[in-house]
Order: structure tokens, then C-alpha cells, then sequence
């Protein structure tokens, strides 16, 4: 085994702040990885992702979008997935907060549409909607080049409301790649958006493509946005729900049992780890081919944004990646979020990543943020590079693609 010597891994043990502080954005709640970033910051990465040259998902998650993801697997690694999931709704805030990582503000869906559309037009960037009524998006698109005259719309589409397999994807696909897009906006709603955009985003034109959900409504003047003193609030989900009672007051009663059914269990779950590190010699090792991490005693924001670099380096260098947590006593949402990001960056380079030696109060953490499916998991270092190599798979399809649907058709409103 080669042993290699990392100091962003020293730096991580070190207490007293004396090295350069290495942070991590994204903070795992209700088993999402949600980005901690405000509008301003979002914007900026989204022109990343544009000048990347590659296709980007972003999700705007609020906590129905994360109930429905805690009970379908197959629409959990979807997310997971994305680039970028956004904190659109005021429980994440509230779930943030409990577990100690504040975020920052929401971004929602709604504005989320117009600030892009700034972006578009001063960088002359090319939009493309797809999905709502024909009246909520000509509105909308309208409403957008008025504000907006240098504005580059190259389509929208409108397609009558059918369930994915009955949809004519075809001509979508064929409609967006002959538009040639930057920005694609995609309002199906959710789950149902998330799923047509990860079944499809190979055969799109390299762009950043986003779920609105009811966006183009509230832009249209369909529905009614709350007053900002309501916002600043945090109750707007109050006011929405004034305008369609009857669609919105069963959704957001499931939304309270999840909510009370999960975020206790989760917070209990992060309170009873214990405080004390464990510190470890050499961090990182080659074995047997694979990149072997042995992460601190806490993982936390540094580390976690750590571990997504040692991620880039093996996907560059098509190694396994395996962590080894047998030190780790604790681990931090933000932590969880490094996790999540670097298992991104692994599948992606078709490659896999695996935990292993994890101890108790970790495993339970992972088990209640919903996200340990998500990973290949190992007694031992060595065990989980033996499952690597023999092709067993480093982490659960779950649900299948038509259980899905079933799924995205008994959610539907």
C-alpha cells in the first residue's frame, strides 16, 4: 500500500484556526443535499455551469419536494444527482437551524425565474420553457421581455398533461435540441419534472436545467405571491395556501406528519454523538488500487469539503474511492453534504464509493438523514474494495423506474 501524505486532512485536526479554513456549501437535511448558497450566489453558479459546456440538473427542493423523495428511492438518487438543489421552502430554513448549519436564505423556484432571466440578458444567454398552460406561460414570457426587451426566448412548449410514458418525448427533445438553449426551465412539477429531466439529460444540448414546478403561474399573475412582510415571515406557504385550499391543505398536512415524523428523530439522532475526536495518523492510502480515506473524528464543514476534493482526484485518476470512518465519531449535516457531494462526483466517472468501519452513532445519523442506501457500505476497508472489484454495486436502485411513475401519477394535482 502507498501511503500518501495530505495535508488538507492535517488541517482538518488542527483546533486552533492557525490553518487556511476550508468550508463546504452544502448541508444535508431530510436526506437532500441542500446547497447553502443566496440568490447572488446561485446566479453566479449557474453561469458556471453554462460556460462548463455540459449538462447541469438543479432542483428548488421544499419539504414536500422532500417527503416525496424520502419514499421513493429512485426519486431520491435523482436528486442526489443534481448540481445544485435549492432551498425553496421556509421548513428547510427551520430544519437548518435545529441542526445547527443555519442556510443562508430560500431560493425560490419564482424568483429563482427572473434573476436568470437578468443573467440571460446580460450575457445573452439563451431561455427555453417547457411545461405549465399555454396562457400561464405566454403570460409569463411575456411579462419576462417586457422587463427584460434584450431577452433571448428561443421556445416554450406547452404539452398537454399526460404521465411520463405517455408524454411525446420525441418532439420535446427534438423542439429543445433544435432551440439550442443555455437555460432550459421545465414546469411539470414535482416529482415529475426531477425524473423527465434525469431520464432525458443526455440527449439535451449542453444547458442548466431547471424544475419550477407553478413558477410560471405566480410570474403570469395566476396565483398571487405574498406580500414580502409575510415572506420575511416565513409564512408565505400561509398565503398560497388561502388561494387553493383544496389542492394545497391535503399536501401541506402530509408535509406536517413527515415533517413531525422525521426531523425529531433526525435531531435526536445528531444530539446523541458524542463530542469526543479520535485523532489517526496518515489520511490517505492506495490500496489494492483504490483511494482510501480515513476521515477524522468529526466530519463536519472542512472535512467534508475535503473529502469532495479527494473525490475529484480519484475520479480523475479512475480510482474507487472507500472512507474510512473508523475514527469518526460524528458527523455534521454539512458533513453528510460532503458525503453526498463527493458520491456525485464519483458517478459521474461511472465510478463507485463505499463507507466503511462506521461506528454506531454514525450509522444511526445516516440511517435517520435517509442517505445511507445512497452509499456501498463495508465492515472494513479492505471488504468494501473487494466488493468494488467483484462489480457488486456501491449503493441501492431502489425503486424502479415504473414504480416511479406510479408514484409521480398518485402524487399528481
Amino acid at each position: 500500500m502507498d501511503r500518501i501524505p495530505q495535508g488538507g486532512w492535517e488541517s482538518v485536526r488542527r483546533s486552533n484556526g492557525s490553518t487556511r479554513s476550508v468550508g463546504h456549501t452544502t448541508v444535508a437535511l431530510f436526506g437532500l443535499p441542500i446547497t447553502n448558497v443566496n440568490m447572488d450566489q446561485a446566479i453566479k453558479r449557474v453561469d458556471g455551469y453554462i460556460l462548463s459546456g455540459s449538462v447541469h440538473q438543479i432542483a428548488t427542493a421544499n419539504l414536500d419536494f422532500a417527503r416525496n423523495a424520502l419514499v421513493d428511492s429512485y426519486l431520491h438518487s435523482i436528486i442526489c444527482d443534481c448540481s445544485m438543489v435549492l432551498p425553496d421552502g421556509a421548513p428547510m430554513l427551520w430544519a437548518s437551524k435545529m441542526f445547527g448549519v443555519p442556510l443562508q436564505e430560500r431560493v425560490t423556484g419564482v424568483d429563482l425565474v427572473p434573476a436568470l432571466a437578468r443573467l440571460a440578458s446580460d450575457r445573452g444567454y439563451r431561455l427555453y420553457f417547457l411545461g405549465s398552460s399555454e396562457e400561464s406561460s405566454r403570460t409569463a414570457v411575456n411579462s419576462l421581455l417586457k422587463r427584460f426587451p434584450k431577452l433571448k426566448i428561443v421556445g416554450r412548449s406547452c404539452p398537454p398533461v399526460a404521465t411520463l410514458p405517455e408524454m411525446d418525448n420525441e418532439k420535446m427533445i427534438a423542439e429543445i435540441q433544435a432551440a439550442r438553449p443555455n437555460i432550459i426551465f421545465i414546469g411539470f412539477g414535482n416529482p415529475k419534472q426531477e425524473i423527465w429531466i434525469h431520464r432525458h439529460k443526455d440527449r439535451l444540448p449542453p444547458s442548466v436545467v431547471i424544475g419550477i414546478g407553478g413558477a410560471l403561474d405566480m410570474i403570469a399573475g395566476k396565483l398571487h405571491r405574498a406580500p414580502r412582510w409575510i415572506q420575511s415571515l416565513q409564512m408565505e406557504w400561509m398565503f398560497r395556501m388561502a388561494q387553493e385550499p383544496g389542492r394545497l391543505m391535503p399536501r401541506y398536512v402530509r408535509d406536517a406528519k413527515a415533517l413531525l415524523r422525521y426531523l425529531p428523530r433526525g435531531v435526536m439522532a445528531n444530539r446523541m454523538q458524542p463530542f469526543e475526536r479520535r485523532q489517526r495518523g496518515s489520511a490517505v492510502e492506495i490500496i489494492m488500487g483504490a483511494r482510501v480515506i480515513a476521515t477524522p473524528g468529526k466530519i463536519g464543514d472542512r472535512a467534508g469539503a475535503l473529502l469532495v476534493e479527494e473525490a475529484k482526484i480519484a475520479a480523475a485518476a479512475g480510482q474507487t474511492l472507500v472512507v474510512n470512518m473508523s475514527a469518526t465519531l460524528r458527523i455534521e449535516a454539512e458533513g453528510i453534504g460532503g458525503l453526498l457531494d463527493a458520491r456525485r462526483v464519483l458517478l459521474d466517472a461511472g465510478l463507485s464509493m463505499w463507507l466503511s468501519a462506521i461506528s454506531t452513532p454514525v450509522v444511526r445519523v445516516l440511517q435517520f438523514s435517509a442517505v445511507g442506501d445512497l452509499f456501498g457500505i463495508a465492515p472494513t476497508p479492505i471488504a468494501a474494495i473487494e466488493a468494488s472489484q467483484s462489480d457488486r454495486p456501491g449503493r441501492t436502485e431502489g425503486r424502479t423506474a415504473a414504480a416511479s411513475e406510479r408514484f409521480v401519477a398518485s402524487t399528481s394535482s
